[in-house]
């Protein structure tokens, strides 16, 4: 079987295959390992989120996500910081309030509380604060996966530019180069360019890239333990255990752009964040990097296969925001998927085929 795109989806999803004993795998890579979003992001992981199908996967995703740092090479440093929502209005208050009252239905609620609790802050308004929500490394998680399959799996670094098809089945891919690689399983795994490849197989699933930026300041004492989210100034932020300052701000940025920053919005970005956080008046931008967000137009991913998709074709992408903190498990249950003909419940409700019979998971709750 193909892979394509070797980001934390394909290389989990190889991994699951190789534990499972699967032969003949081939992953192909356009760049480098993690080069799209995987490499890129903030590495957080929370429960909490606006759709209850979001919510449940989170629930399984997350705790699998924790008992794989147990068999991997590398420690992913998962520990528990808290998400903190800087709620500025009325309204807001009283969407939480419904979004407090769904997941305690879960056994995941927060608590409100007045922000000057958090000395940090320098606003005076109502937080709310889901303690149960975190951060890990996703390097360690990446790369964990990688020195496990890369002796098992034949890696191929090349662009693919067609998916092949012939009567209703899969027959292989065609690379940018010309060479054509013929096989009768292939799994797209390539985040914001998964659209893009599906489209060359007339496939017309809507998965489209969204650059973000993120920015780290200099060191200062750690303090903000939390991911703060304040909606008002759309921001957000949190401390590295080194000290520094990670976060960024929301801004639309449809498209497949250059990999680079804007200095425009590093200085946005500390002009925001000192209006909030207290003491770092002098502190500068260190580095930073941006990356894609796959969105998809319910903003929840996609996984599996659509009932006309021809036979093999399989999907795992679109995770708007929120995709590498549930590579684990997607990987495992798309390997019970391929492997087994195991499907799980999530398979069907993330299915592709949600978008054409208008079975959208409306997912508000995109950082």
């Amino acid at each position: 079987m193909i892979i394509i795109g070797a980001g934390g989806h394909g290389l989990s999803l190889a991994y699951h295959l190789v534990k499972k004993g699967v032969k003949g795998i081939i992953l192909v890579e356009q760049s480098r390992i993690g080069y799209g979003s995987s490499s890129r992001n903030a590495s957080r992981f929370r429960y909490h989120f606006y759709s209850k199908e979001n919510i449940e996967f989170a629930l399984e995703g997350i705790k699998y996500l924790i008992s794989q740092k147990k068999e991997l090479k590398y420690n992913p440093l998962i520990y528990k910081t808290g998400y903190l929502w800087l709620l500025h209005d009325e309204n807001l208050i009283e969407s939480f309030k419904k979004l407090h009252s769904l997941w305690s239905s879960y056994s995941i609620g927060g608590k409100f509380l007045e922000c000057r609790e958090f000395e940090f802050l320098k606003v005076n308004r109502t937080c709310y604060f889901a303690p149960q929500d975190g951060a890990f490394h996703h390097d360690y998680i990446l790369y964990s996966y990688y020195e496990e399959i890369k002796d098992k799996v034949d890696i191929k670094y090349a662009k693919v530019s067609k998916i092949l098809h012939n009567n209703g089945k899969i027959t292989g891919i065609k690379l940018e180069s010309g060479e054509e690689i013929k096989d009768n399983e292939v799994i797209v795994t390539a985040g914001a360019w998964s659209g893009e490849l599906l489209k060359t197989a007339n496939i017309n699933l809507p998965i489209y890239p969204d650059r973000k930026e993120i920015f780290i300041t200099e060191d200062v004492k750690f303090e903000i333990k939390p991911l703060v989210i304040d909606f008002k100034r759309e921001i957000y932020f949190s401390h590295t255990l080194k000290g520094e300052i990670i976060g960024g701000i929301e801004k639309e940025d449809i498209g497949f752009k250059e990999f680079s920053i804007s200095f425009l919005d590093s200085i946005e970005y500390l002009k925001r964040l000192r209006e909030v956080v207290k003491g770092i008046e002098g502190i500068g931008i260190l580095r930073g990097w941006s990356g894609y967000y796959e969105m998809t137009p319910d903003h929840s991913h996609v996984m599996g296969y659509g009932n006309d998709w021809p036979e093999g074709l399989f999907i795992d992408a679109g995770y708007s925001g929120h995709g590498m903190m549930f590579a684990p498990y997607a990987g495992k249950i798309m390997a019970d998927l391929i492997a087994d003909n195991k499907k799980n419940r999530f398979i069907q409700i993330f299915s592709p085929d949600r978008f054409k019979e208008e079975k959208l998971i409306e997912e508000k709750m995109v950082i």
